[in-house]
């Protein structure tokens, strides 16, 4: 892990008509030698915007260039104090008021910021931008009967009673597709061939491959944590259409989730990372949400995190001295 130093303004979609900012000069995508946009490179995602708008907000999809300095400052003070922030909590603590902040990893320690990113601000007030409110849908009510059984089963069950209990990204299988978590190790590189472009994440090392115009999905009983992919460009944008993804591959989803998913290079510095979620059987509707990646200059580390190392075992048999201490 390390500090990593990028831009702190974000400036969404403000150069897709090929005007750069600097000094008027004309900004165009720059292309590969087969003509497609060059969208290669390493990418982070290091933005604090939540990905639901928090409802003071309302139907504001952004904030005052005055309230987002506010804000900045008062997530300051807080970043001040030491504690990590992992994911959306700085936003959250900062629009909260809070004069002091714990993290909420309590059981390795806790890191402290200076192991974290340096995070990225912009006028946002949510990555979600359909629907309108900028909230995730309804559950439906066979995704409400779900999330209670599921619940109920927990509740007859210790926390660490058997390494099937671990969810996926503790057991270092994969932090799910697509993977939003903002601020930690959240790096992607975008390699291109001629009829193909893979996303490698620096989390637990996933490799998506998108492969383009490669003919119908793999047949449905074959799934996959990252799913089967098949992409096209329209236009200077790739669109990449995933499905076969497992149960629960993304908050609690079905197995007829289906991912449109899109990559638009805005800037030199800047990729538009648009992803359509679509699951009938969990959300009342499909709902986008778009992460501006930016680009860093830097390689990404080996994340050395495997099914079953020792940490999953640590956890297991710490499970198993506090039964006993409790006896």
């Amino acid at each position: 892990m390390r500090a990593r130093i990028v831009g702190v303004a974000v400036i969404i979609g403000a150069l897709a008509g090929g005007v750069s900012g600097q000094g008027g000069k004309a900004w165009s995508v720059p292309r590969l030698a087969d003509g497609r946009p060059d969208l290669q490179g390493i990418w982070a995602n290091n933005g604090v915007t939540p990905l639901e708008r928090p409802k003071q907000f309302g139907l504001r999809a952004t904030m005052t260039d005055a309230e987002l300095a506010d804000l900045k400052a008062r997530a300051q003070k807080l970043i001040d104090g030491g504690d990590a922030f992992f994911g959306e909590e700085l936003f959250a603590a900062a629009l909260e008021g809070k004069a002091k902040f714990s993290s909420s990893d309590t059981q390795t320690g806790n890191y402290d910021q200076s192991w974290l990113s340096d995070r990225v601000w912009d006028n946002r007030t949510s990555l979600i931008v359909d629907p309108p409110d900028g909230r995730i849908p309804p559950l439906v009510p066979a995704a409400l009967e779900r999330t209670a059984a599921a619940r109920t089963a927990r509740q007859s069950r210790g926390p660490a009673d058997r390494a099937q209990d671990m969810g996926v990204g503790t057991r270092c299988i994969s932090y799910g597709t697509p993977n939003l978590f903002a601020g930690y190790q959240s790096y992607f590189e975008v390699v291109q061939g001629p009829d193909v472009v893979a996303m490698r994440s620096e989390m637990i090392h996933d490799t998506r491959i998108f492969p383009i115009a490669a003919g119908p999905h793999v047949s449905p009983v074959i799934r996959q944590y990252v799913g089967d992919s098949r992409a096209r460009w329209d236009g200077d944008t790739l669109v990449v259409d995933t499905t076969n993804l497992v149960n629960g591959a993304f908050r609690n989803s079905t197995e007829t989730l289906r991912l449109t998913e899109k990559l638009r290079r805005v800037a030199d510095d800047t990729l538009e990372y648009y992803v359509t979620i679509d699951d009938p059987a969990t959300w009342s509707r499909p709902w986008t949400l778009m992460i501006p990646l930016k680009k860093t200059g830097e390689g990404m580390f080996e994340y050395a995190c495997h099914e079953g190392n020792y940490g999953l075992r640590a956890i297991l048999s710490g499970a198993r001295a506090q039964e006993q201490a409790g006896r």
